[in-house]
């Protein structure tokens, strides 16, 4: 009842809530289930591409997700004359924008690339702030001739055999062969601060290549101190994978000390980053307490949790909303509207995260877990999507007035961007 009741809420808390700012991180990623990625281990296949079945193979064992870096240049011609794929939107920045503009919540993204390929994926409620300071909606954007390289993301099932083994739980790997630099968007840098927004996130760090991290993180700094002194009140950032690279991790951390009022992460990410004695609750109080943070959200499969310093009932909302969103998802195999939890959900019993340290609260709910989803990918930044949205629309913003903000949109003219799912190539 309690999914139900919310999912009913949404189209009204979406429709009044104030715009998200989502910035710096979008792409096209490739979809493959690994059943289908038989010729990776074909022996005329390169040896990188066998690297990558391998590599992959073993987290399906372990049931781990995540994302790895391979240097392969040759490797998306390869892959992408050889495997059967679909395209579909990449980068947490991007998926949090679309999870928003699908529920019908302003949600403004910065974006260097606005290639055929890349406007294809970004749903058309997705708005982009033009050079003179106005907004239009990806439908009316004009696309440039160049696009960045594509993410190459493998799905497996909970118990469905791929080469002798069975995945505890259902995940993706995403593989990544070129960097990716923050998205360079001088009008999203210029004009977010005055929308009225009721929460961003900063995101994309872990594809930045290390000698432009430093750049990278101070860049991000800058803008999210004048969004605060603006009055957005949620400042997030998700942790995500670096891989072995704990320096850089910390590096994020030290640089938006101050600057985030919140951090998210999956419980692996916490687990390997965020390497503290005590309980859960402990933790993630010590991390808020040491970069100055409102809150700190963790999400797993059966379950969500938060400290927070604020208000227990709307952090409890905001996980709601999370984890409905989520789920939804998970059921479809693409971002929906909810309309309660899906079929076949299972309510697993909370574990014990521990006392909430003075001054803090601890808030956790059940997640409507579904063993086989049709898709793992893009679950935890849709998660965040609804967390943010929860918290931007339990926020008074007094900057914000809805005809203002409407009133900034140029969509004159004709131009529509098509809609595609790319098969092959």
């Amino acid at each position: 009842m309690l999914f139900s009741r919310k999912a009913a809420a949404l189209a009204d808390m979406a429709a009044s809530a104030p715009p998200t700012l989502c910035g710096f991180s979008a792409g096209v990623d490739a979809y493959v289930p690994l059943a289908d990625a038989v010729p990776l281990w074909q022996e005329d296949a390169p040896s990188a591409a066998r690297r990558i079945g391998d590599e992959v193979l073993r987290r399906g064992r372990h049931g781990i997700g995540g994302e790895i870096a391979v240097d392969w240049p040759e490797g998306d011609a390869w892959l992408g004359a050889h495997l059967p794929h679909r395209h579909g939107l990449g980068g947490t920045a991007a998926q949090i924008a679309a999870a928003l503009a699908t529920l019908g919540a302003p949600a403004v993204l910065a974006l260097e690339d606005r290639s055929q390929r890349q406007l294809e994926v970004i749903p058309n409620g997705v708005a982009f702030v033009t050079s003179d300071g106005r907004l239009r909606h990806t439908q009316m954007v004009e696309p440039t001739p160049r696009g960045r390289a594509r993410n190459w993301i493998f799905e497996y099932t909970k118990d469905r055999p791929i080469r002798g083994i069975a995945p505890p739980r259902s995940s993706r790997v995403i593989v990544r062969l070129a960097d990716r630099p923050l998205h360079d968007d001088p009008a999203f840098d210029g004009s977010s601060a005055m929308l009225g927004a009721g929460a961003a996130v900063l995101a994309g760090f872990p594809s930045v290549p290390p000698a432009q991290l430093p750049a990278a993180i101070e860049r991000a700094a800058k803008l999210g101190r004048r969004w605060r002194a603006a009055g957005t009140a949620t400042v997030h950032v998700e942790l995500a994978d670096y891989g072995d690279r704990q320096v850089a991790v910390e590096a994020v951390m030290t640089g938006l000390t101050g600057v985030a009022t919140s951090l998210g992460a999956s419980l692996s990410e916490f687990d390997r980053y965020i390497r503290r004695p005590g309980s859960l609750a402990e933790r993630a109080v010590a991390v808020a307490r040491h970069m100055d943070l409102d809150r700190v959200a963790i999400h797993a499969d059966e379950w969500a949790f938060a400290v927070t310093r604020h208000d227990a009932a709307a952090e409890r909302e905001a996980l709601i909303c999370g984890c409905l969103l989520a789920s939804a998802r998970a059921a479809a195999g693409h971002i929906v509207q909810p309309v309660g939890p899906p079929e076949g959900a299972i309510f697993h019993a909370l574990p014990d995260f521990g006392p909430p340290p003075s001054g803090w609260h601890v808030v956790a709910c059940a997640a409507p877990y579904l063993p086989r989803p049709v898709s793992t990918i893009g679950l935890g930044d849709t998660f965040v999507a609804g967390c943010l949205l929860a918290l931007g629309a339990s926020i008074n913003q007094p900057s914000f007035q809805k005809s203002s903000f409407q009133e900034l949109f140029d969509d004159s003219g004709s131009r529509t961007t098509p809609r595609s799912e790319c098969l092959a190539g």
